[in-house]
């Protein structure tokens, strides 16, 4: 991954923790490159403390972002098993939300939270954890597990009903009103559209 550090939505920083966390994707180099944050101690403490493999400062050269790549692929050889990474995450998805249906909550995080650890890219996972955390009550980490849903599928149309639900919820009506619009956006029906419309005008 060739990761620049400042980025619109998510930090770079961040998404190299989540890759470096993450028992399906860890074993990938990183390359970040940054033109705000420079110098041997920045490029040091990135290495150190988000698991990024080299650090190359804007302007560069191709040629050198090449010989980077190349030598951040034979330093970080593994052997990952990405068949059985995948298996692994959709096992626990379903049994996460059997669990669930079987009235053991407590469980079905722990299944589904598991699932995450494996596959932190696996919306449906998130979105079925966000939904679980809503439903006991931890209305905050629900509010992050359905924007990360929405951050990796953006025309996930539940996702997004959920977490205009949530931020109302929560008291952010704004943010409520932002997120039925882009539930709006994304209805699967004129009939879900109009009554998307209508709630948001009531909000307003």
């Amino acid at each position: 991954v060739i990761l620049d550090a400042m980025l619109p939505e998510v930090h770079g920083f961040d998404i190299a923790k989540r890759i470096r966390g993450s028992s399906r994707y860890g074993h990938i180099p990183i390359v970040m490159v940054s033109a705000v944050y420079r110098g041997w101690r920045i490029a040091q403490d990135a290495k150190q403390s988000y698991g990024v493999d080299a650090f190359l400062e804007k302007p560069f050269k191709v040629n050198e972002l090449v010989g980077i790549v190349e030598r951040s692929f034979q330093a970080r050889r593994a052997d990952v098993d990405q068949e059985r990474m995948s298996a692994e995450a959709e096992r626990l998805l379903k049994d996460g939300v059997a669990a669930y249906h079987a009235g053991d909550t407590t469980k079905a995080a722990e299944l589904l939270e598991a699932g995450v650890n494996i596959d932190p890219l696996a919306y449906r996972l998130r979105f079925h954890l966000g939904l679980l955390y809503g439903k006991r009550g931890r209305v905050y980490d629900a509010i992050e597990q359905l924007e990360r849903a929405v951050q990796i599928q953006s025309q996930h149309f539940a996702s997004i009903k959920n977490l205009a639900i949530l931020y109302q919820q929560a008291g952010f009506r704004n943010k409520a009103v932002e997120a039925w619009e882009r539930a709006l956006s994304v209805a699967p029906d004129d009939e879900t559209k109009k009554t998307i419309k209508d709630h948001i005008v009531s909000l307003l």
